[in-house]
């Protein structure tokens, strides 16, 4: 059945956005939406990954246990991107669980088989599928890059401007609006940091004018202000 929303979303997406329109019929056909709320698991680690999963709204943590028995956050990803790829491509378990991390998140699921079977004829469908892997490289580097960037501050607004860059919008008045609703809590996760001192943080930012939060989201409202806390010295840890 011809389902136009499912469509839009599947060509809206960085996986199979560039695929010709009989391609993306297929896939569509293949796609269906689910939702979950803050905390669900869409898969753990050593399920089967047998769907591709896009994401529509939220963001997602991918979450791997250490030999300790400590979890680790190895990777967000949030609207237009799909994660758990290279599970699905080597038709193997998922390595690590992935988390809804914010308050809501939806996503699509396609069957990989049919998918699968397709990049084996179809170059447009294999390059999709590659291009995916690279994202996926893309978004472990990011999250390198967030918790190496020195105190909780410096941390905090690395994040902040990498979710404005990968799913933000720019307000006409400069403001970069990131539409995904996170709890302080999962902040403090996402970087790392202890819940108090993210919070004694975000308000100081929004005492400021500089960062705005609303039941949606965060407004960082001075863009300049937020990149100077990723170069101040470290002396807020």
């Amino acid at each position: 059945m011809h389902n136009p929303r499912l469509e839009r979303v599947l060509a809206g997406s960085r996986l199979f956005g560039r695929l010709e329109p009989s391609a993306l019929v297929e896939v569509t056909a293949a796609a269906a939406f689910r939702a979950y709320v803050r905390g669900e698991h869409l898969w753990s680690a050593g399920e089967p990954a047998t769907h591709f999963t896009i994401v529509h709204s939220g963001l997602l943590k991918v979450v791997q246990t250490l030999p300790d028995g400590s979890d680790a956050i190895v990777g967000l990803f949030g609207p237009r991107e799909s994660v758990g790829d290279t599970a699905v491509v080597e038709r193997a378990s998922y390595p690590a669980a992935a988390i809804v991390a914010s308050d809501q998140a939806e996503v699509v699921r396609v069957e990989a088989a049919p998918i699968l079977a397709r990049m084996e004829t179809r170059t447009d469908v294999a390059k999709a599928i590659n291009r995916a892997l690279l994202d996926h490289t893309h978004a472990l580097q990011e999250k390198i890059r967030v918790m190496s960037a020195g105190a909780v501050p410096k941390r905090l607004a690395t994040l902040l401007l990498t979710l404005a860059e990968r799913f933000g919008d720019e307000r006409e008045d400069g403001a970069l609006v990131i539409p995904i609703a996170i709890s302080r809590g999962e902040l403090a996760c996402l970087i790392g940091a202890r819940v108090e001192t993210t919070i004694r943080c975000i308000r100081l930012w929004e005492k400021a004018g500089s960062v705005e939060t609303n039941p949606d989201g965060f407004v960082v409202k001075d863009v300049e202000a937020v990149r100077a806390a990723t170069r101040a010295a470290d002396d807020a840890g």
